[in-house]
């Protein structure tokens, strides 16, 4: 089966008919929209392989100086696979159990000199969950 496309007027001035098969068009159009949908997949894809679903504002905002690991008088802060300080909180002078929260005043020598003091969070539970040990 073949479509007919519109008159077309050559350099010379001459009308030319064009007739193209019709699968040529269908079949076009079709491979277009492949194209268009395994780009998206592939887009959508890589993106959700780069989205962290662990990432927490600690780790955000924590720039890995580790100069709270080196000022825990009682060696009470590790680092996890990632290389971010987890706090041990049997170990840490600043952790009130019966509270189940820091008191920074007690020691936080580890925030004093955090040039973010993102260590102040951890008293949010949620980042607490990611980022201490018992």
């Amino acid at each position: 089966m073949f479509i007919c496309m519109p008159n077309i007027v050559d350099t010379f001035g001459e009308v030319n008919k064009m007739a193209v098969p019709i699968e040529k068009i269908t079949r076009s159009k079709r491979n277009t929209r492949i194209a268009i949908f395994f780009t998206l997949t592939l887009i959508i894809g890589f993106g959700i392989l780069l989205i962290d679903l662990n990432q927490t504002k600690f780790r955000a905002n924590c720039v890995r100086c580790y100069f709270c690991v080196e000022r825990c008088p009682v060696g009470a802060i590790s680092l996890d696979e990632h290389g971010y300080p987890v706090i041990n909180k049997s170990k840490c002078l600043a952790f009130v159990r019966e509270r189940n929260e820091f008191q920074w005043e007690r020691c936080g020598l580890c925030l004093r000199g955090c040039p973010t003091r993102i260590i102040e969070i951890l008293n949010d539970e949620n980042e607490r969950r990611f980022h201490t040990t018992e």
